[in-house]
C-alpha cells in the first residue's frame, strides 16, 4: 500500500511573490517617450528638417507631438532628439487619458531641453560648437538620472539610448549643416557613453539627397528595400535617384520628397512593425533666410 506524504511547495507557486515584486518595480520605473524618425532635405532655398509625431510608450502610442525643437539662438538652428531622451513617471492605474498625461507630465530626464540650454547658454555660432562638450553635458544628465533610476536604461544594454540632431543652414553661403552623435549604454560596464560623432555639410552645388536619422535601419530595410517602396511616390523616387544638385530643387520638391518618406516609413508600419511607432501628423521645418524656421503640419493622408 502506498505511503501518503504530504505535497512540498509548487515550485510555479513558489516563485509568484518574485514575479509580482518584478512586475511592480517595473510599473513603478520612469517610463520613456520615444521619439522615432527624422528626415532631413536641403534645397535651393534652405533646408527642410520633417519628423513624424508619434511618441511611444509602454506599448502605446501618441500623436501629434511635435519633435523638431526652435531655439532663441544660435539661428537659423533646430534640434531633434531620437531615441528615448525622455522619461517621465509613470501613469497611475487607470490614467484615462495617456496622451494627455505624456503631453503635462514633469520631465524627470528631457534630453532636447539639455541640449537647447546648453546651445543658447554657450553657442552663438555653431561653428564655434563642440560636439564631444555637449555630448559630455547630455551623458552627465543622463548619469544623475541613472543614478536615481538604475533600471532605467537597461532594455538598452548593449545599444543606443538617444541620438541628438542638430540641424543648421546658413543663408549667406547656403550651406545645410547636420550633426549627430548617440548615447549608448556599454554592455560591459554598464556605463553610458557618447560616440558616433558626425558632421555633415552640404553647399548648394553639391549633390541633392535625403538624410534620416532614428529607425534608419527600419527605413532602409523595410521602406527603401522592403514593403514600402510602393508608397514611395514617383516623385520621391526620382528625387533620390537622380544626380542633380542642390541648386536645382525647388523647395517645394525638398518639402514633398520628406512629407513622403515618412509618410511611406508610417504606412510601412501598419504592414511590418517598426520597433517603435511611426506615425501621426508630420511636422515640418525650414531653415531659411529668416533667423526662425518656418512650421508647417501635414496630416496622414
Amino acid at each position: 500500500m502506498p505511503h501518503w506524504r504530504a505535497p512540498g511547495p509548487c515550485p510555479i507557486l513558489a516563485q509568484v511573490p518574485r514575479l509580482l515584486a518584478t512586475l511592480l518595480v517595473a510599473l513603478l520605473l520612469p517610463k520613456p517617450a520615444g521619439a522615432t524618425l527624422v528626415v532631413l532635405v536641403p534645397s535651393a532655398d534652405g533646408l527642410v528638417v520633417a519628423a513624424d509625431s508619434r511618441i511611444s510608450m509602454a506599448g502605446k502610442y501618441c500623436d501629434g507631438q511635435f519633435k523638431i525643437m526652435q531655439l532663441k539662438r544660435p539661428a537659423h538652428t533646430v534640434v531633434m532628439v531620437t531615441g528615448d531622451g525622455v522619461f517621465i513617471p509613470p501613469p497611475s492605474v487607470g490614467e484615462p487619458n495617456l496622451c494627455r498625461y505624456i503631453q503635462s507630465a514633469p520631465r524627470l530626464l528631457d534630453i532636447a531641453s539639455i541640449v537647447r540650454k546648453y546651445l543658447q547658454r554657450n553657442v552663438a555660432d555653431l561653428s564655434q560648437l563642440s560636439l564631444a562638450n555637449l555630448a559630455d553635458e547630455c551623458v552627465r544628465a543622463a548619469q544623475r538620472f541613472q543614478q536615481s533610476n538604475p533600471d532605467a536604461f537597461q532594455s538598452h544594454l548593449g545599444g543606443e539610448v538617444f541620438s541628438v540632431v542638430i540641424a543648421s543652414y546658413n543663408p549667406k553661403s547656403k550651406v545645410s549643416t547636420m550633426r549627430n552623435f548617440v548615447v549608448r549604454l556599454d554592455s560591459a560596464t554598464h556605463q553610458l557613453r557618447a560616440g558616433r560623432f558626425a558632421q555633415i555639410s552640404v553647399a548648394d552645388t553639391d549633390r541633392r539627397g535625403v538624410w534620416a536619422y532614428g529607425e534608419t535601419a527600419y527605413l532602409e530595410q523595410s521602406v527603401y528595400a522592403g514593403v514600402g517602396r510602393q508608397f514611395l511616390s514617383g516623385s520621391t523616387l526620382g528625387f533620390i535617384v537622380d544626380n542633380k544638385p542642390v541648386a536645382d530643387t525647388p523647395l517645394d520638391q525638398s518639402i514633398a520628397a520628406a512629407v513622403n518618406v515618412i509618410q511611406a516609413a508610417s504606412r510601412s508600419t501598419e504592414i511590418v512593425p517598426a520597433p517603435s511607432g511611426i506615425g501621426g501628423p508630420i511636422g515640418v521645418a525650414v531653415l531659411g533666410r529668416k533667423s526662425r524656421p518656418s512650421l508647417l503640419r501635414w496630416k496622414q493622408p
